[in-house]
């Protein structure tokens, strides 16, 4: 349902949004006047004393008064239960103004000030949020802070009259129909074995993958290191916060680096004589990173931190495309602007301050491996394309890289010597701003095809969310066209914008007309490590996963599940990883499985 509009303003709430929090309200109301008319018939007998009738009339008052707000809300509930328009705002100052000269009347000092308190605190934050969307272009530093502390959900959907609930409940829905859709399409799957990389060459690279990948890791210091080694971390690396070493190399650009330094030697295993430079400065546009010499591959390696600050969100928010200045023979040289302009400053660093010339002149037989995983993905891609005219020989490999990095042509380029991997339903692989407009328009779709109340699909979708279910038994209505005879949509296409947006042309629908941006690809050859048997829950047991390579085009749109999220930190990542390779290593005499199937197309 839209926002409701009250007080001259749009609250992100809609009418049928009461339903859960005005159950709460009546349960503890209900309680409440039981508690009071418990009260009143034990001691109404002994209300004879001096100011016993002026209490026994304030019992009687607010048990009347209550009655009444039970009674509202009851009818508000089930107002909202049918999407209707309601507000119980406006039994608020009365209720407030009981409770407050009530309980001061009666000497609770802490019911005053615990009530008072929630109230400025609830509208605190509405306000906030109204000023949060009120601010518009985000030039400005206060408007750059708040877009960081927003969710790209929000971002996406401001122009739209949804509320967040109403986003819930789409996703809730898409989710069900992507489930129904491919048990629907599974038995008339066809498997293509276009020709592709070997088998030999998926373990090879997976191998790599398997080792490459404790490097990305260690460029995020020590806070994935306690996180992962929770009850031992902070002892293997406490001795090293406490150290002041003198660096035999050029150690430079990070505060506080003996605690990171301890945990990245704990997470790589190599020595502190075999690191070049590690850098923790983290600016917008300005990644950290580190550069090693890996002995047992014979590898300079260049590892770029990926997501941890405010700082990365808003390099991450900068999603528009630029040309890509790189000495390459591709002419469509386009890529995500953020990401371009932190492999940038990575790429002056190495070059400009001698890291990479003084990495080679201690190991001149060495070849270049840059590695990153998520935002730090991407720009090693982008560094590995700078790179490669001063290093042909160079690799990379990225580790769950966003989607909207790269234009195709450039894609095409990147996978001579690009190899990303992306673990089951990862989001951020699937993550562009083109496949953004793509949900867009696919959520306001299902949502304006809904045709039951929005506490059952929610109370529904935390079932099937948690134990799963039948994904055929969802309450949409896609086929044909039978808006016209829904009785409660949750929207109508009719009234899909809020506001005019400037994605969508005017001339065209809002649903139809095509984006203003231009598609931008993953880097590099992908291996899937693809989610066997059904899809995971919290409540299953541990997944297994199978290697295969993929094309680009199976993370073209994006995928709603439970592990959408966590399937990209980078300590499940690392143990999907341990458990494909060490599951490959015991089976290498079997014969090739499907999971080998290569998919390329």
């Amino acid at each position: 349902m839209p926002g409701m509009v009250l007080f001259g303003r749009r609250w992100a709430i809609a009418s049928d949004d009461l339903v859960f929090p005005g159950f709460l309200e009546l349960f503890l109301r209900v309680l409440w006047w039981i508690g009071i008319l418990t009260l009143y018939l034990r001691y109404r007998r002994k209300l004879d004393c001096v100011g016993g009738a002026l209490l026994s009339n304030y019992l009687i008052v607010l048990m009347v008064l209550l009655a009444v707000i039970i009674c509202t809300v009851s009818a508000i509930v089930c107002v909202s239960m049918k999407a209707g328009l309601s507000s119980p705002l406006l039994w608020l100052p009365l209720s407030l103004s009981l409770t407050h000269w009530g309980g001061k009347w009666l000497h609770i000092p802490l019911l005053v000030p615990v009530t008072w308190i929630v109230m400025i605190q609830a509208s605190y934050l509405m306000a906030s949020r109204q000023q949060l969307q009120a601010c518009g272009k985000p030039e400005s530093t206060s408007c750059a802070v708040a877009l960081g502390k927003t969710t790209i959900l929000e971002l996406l959907f401001r122009d739209t009259d949804l509320v967040p609930s109403d986003i819930a409940a789409g996703l809730t829905l898409l989710h069900q129909q992507q489930d129904n859709t491919r048990i629907r399409q599974e038995p008339d799957a066809v498997i293509s074995h276009s020709p592709g990389p070997s088998q030999d060459d998926l373990d090879a690279e997976l191998e790599n993958c398997h080792h490459y990948m404790q490097f990305a890791a260690a460029a995020y210091g020590w806070p994935l290191y306690i996180y992962r080694n929770p009850f031992t971390g902070l002892c293997k690396i406490g001795g090293d916060c406490c150290r002041n070493r003198i660096a035999e190399h050029d150690l430079v650009g990070g505060d506080g680096l003996r605690c990171h330094f301890g945990s990245i030697l704990q997470t790589t295993g190599l020595q502190y004589r075999d690191f070049i430079h590690i850098s923790f400065h983290d600016k917008v546009y300005e990644l950290p990173f580190l550069v090693a010499l890996d002995h047992q591959r014979e590898a300079v390696v260049v590892s770029v931190r990926g997501t941890m600050s405010l700082q990365d969100i808003l390099t991450d928010l900068s999603a528009e495309s630029e040309t890509l200045d790189v000495e390459c023979e591709v002419q469509d040289c386009l890529a995500h602007k953020g990401i371009s302009q932190a492999a940038r400053y990575v790429y002056q660093r190495l070059i400009n301050d001698g890291i990479l010339s003084q990495a080679f002149s201690i190991a001149p037989e060495y070849r270049l491996v840059i590695v990153g995983h998520s935002l730090g993905a991407g720009a090693a891609a982008l560094l590995g394309i700078m790179l490669r005219s001063a290093y042909p020989q160079v690799r990379c490999y990225t580790f769950s890289p966003p989607r909207g990095l790269l234009s195709k042509s450039l894609h095409e380029y990147s996978k001579n010597f690009i190899v990303s991997l992306v673990l089951g339903m990862d989001v951020i692989p699937r993550l562009s701003v083109t496949n953004l407009e793509d949900l867009k328009k696919r959520l306001l779709r299902v949502v304006a095809h809904c045709n039951k109340p929005k506490y059952k699909i929610l109370l529904h979708g935390c079932w099937y969310e948690l134990f799963g279910g039948d994904p055929n038994n969802f309450p949409i209505e896609l086929d044909g066209d039978n808006q016209g005879n829904l009785t409660q949509p949750l929207l109508g296409e009719q009234s899909l914008l809020a506001h005019g947006s400037p994605t969508y042309s005017s001339s065209d629908s809002p649903l139809d007309s095509p984006t203003k941006y231009p598609p931008l690809y993953p880097p590099g050859r992908i291996i899937y490590l693809e989610e066997e048997g059904p899809s995971g829950r919290f409540c299953c047991p541990a997944s297994r996963y199978r290697a295969k390579w993929s094309h680009e085009s199976e993370f073209s749109k994006i995928l709603i599940a439970p592990k959408m999220l966590t399937d990209h930190m980078p300590d499940i990542l690392m143990r999907a990883l341990d458990i494909v390779v060490s599951d490959r290593a015991a089976c290498v005499s079997c014969p090739v499985q499907g999971g080998a199937t290569v998919d390329m197309a």
